[in-house]
């Protein structure tokens, strides 16, 4: 059921997009000109259409409409302020992972800027745990160890790593992350456009997330001479903005008609860097975990389904 609504949001998303709105009013005036070729409707459907692709291609355009978006995000995060503010988590928000023959840094994909920023947090902060999101198929080992191996060929030991492989998207790694991090505050980096709506979804479940944004895409603005030249640079950004204000708009409904719960809270095995209380996989409350949470890390896996467990 889940991945039938990620997939069904995605594609109303998609036509919502500058191409996919331009395009659908591309079809439908030309079909429109093509049935009543008398009325003028259909023309100007066509070119709002034209028009729409036209203006959300201009640099000019996507800056505008990212720049609120990561001035709200704020700067940079600070190694030395997060341990004062008793961070122990980094939480790296990293989206889709890449699998088959990449490297340890194309497996990352466009989330690479993201982890990079996690892990140099991590070695700012002593004794702190960077927390891993990859999306993908349905995990499995060695999905987790590909997630890994970038990490720890950089320094982060495997016992202060963990690896979270199952969220679809923003909402479930905060529900899924709300038993890892509890009440303490932790640092929460992703992309700058996406740090707000994120903040939102953390804080809704009462969590105390510190932005720690990166990947800024306005720093400087673009060149002059570029600023109404249409180009995909331009269409890309102007997408990556829309995508975030649709995703705070439906966030806000959503939350309005069903409020955000954590997932059933699990317990760790006791070898967990996050496991506080010594519980052991076995306290998991019995059959009452509907759908399968997996956690890995390199240093362990852990898997639970209908409460059953396997170390």
């Amino acid at each position: 059921m889940a991945s039938v609504t990620f997939l069904t949001k995605k594609i109303i998303s998609a036509l919502c997009y500058p191409l996919g709105l331009s395009l659908l009013f591309l079809f439908a005036g030309v079909l429109l000109w093509r049935r009543r070729p008398k009325s003028r409707l259909g023309f100007f459907m066509a070119l709002a259409g034209s028009i729409w692709l036209l203006v959300m291609s201009l640099p000019i355009t996507g800056f505008l409409l990212m720049r609120p978006l990561e001035i709200e995000a704020g700067g940079y995060g600070n190694p030395s302020e997060l341990a004062k503010e008793g961070v122990r988590y980094i939480v790296v928000l990293s989206g889709d992972t890449v699998t088959g023959d990449s490297s340890p840094t194309d497996r990352w994909g466009h989330s690479i800027l993201r982890v990079m920023e996690g892990i140099r947090l991590r070695q700012g902060i002593p004794n702190s745990i960077l927390v891993l999101s990859g999306a993908s198929s349905p995990g499995s080992q060695s999905q987790a160890d590909a997630m890994a191996t970038l990490p720890s060929q950089l320094g982060v030991p495997k016992q202060s790593l963990m690896l979270e492989t199952r969220a679809w998207d923003t909402i479930d790694e905060a529900k899924l992350f709300a038993h890892v991090v509890g009440k303490e505050p932790f640092a929460l980096v992703t992309s700058a456009t996406h740090l707000p709506r994120s903040m939102e979804i953390f804080r809704n479940l009462g969590l105390k997330p510190l932005g720690c944004p990166c990947d800024f895409r306005t720093k400087k603005w673009p060149a002059t001479e570029r600023w109404f030249l249409p180009g995909a640079e331009g269409l890309l950004d102007s997408e990556y903005a829309i995508h975030e204000y649709l995703g705070r708009l439906w966030f806000m409904i959503r939350t309005v008609v069903r409020p955000l719960q954590p997932h059933l809270k699990t317990s760790l095995p006791e070898n967990s860097p996050t496991n506080k209380d010594g519980a052991t996989a076995k306290s998991v409350q019995d059959g009452t975990l509907q759908s399968p949470l997996i956690l890995f890390s390199p240093y362990w896996s852990f898997s639970i389904r209908n409460g059953e467990s396997k170390m």
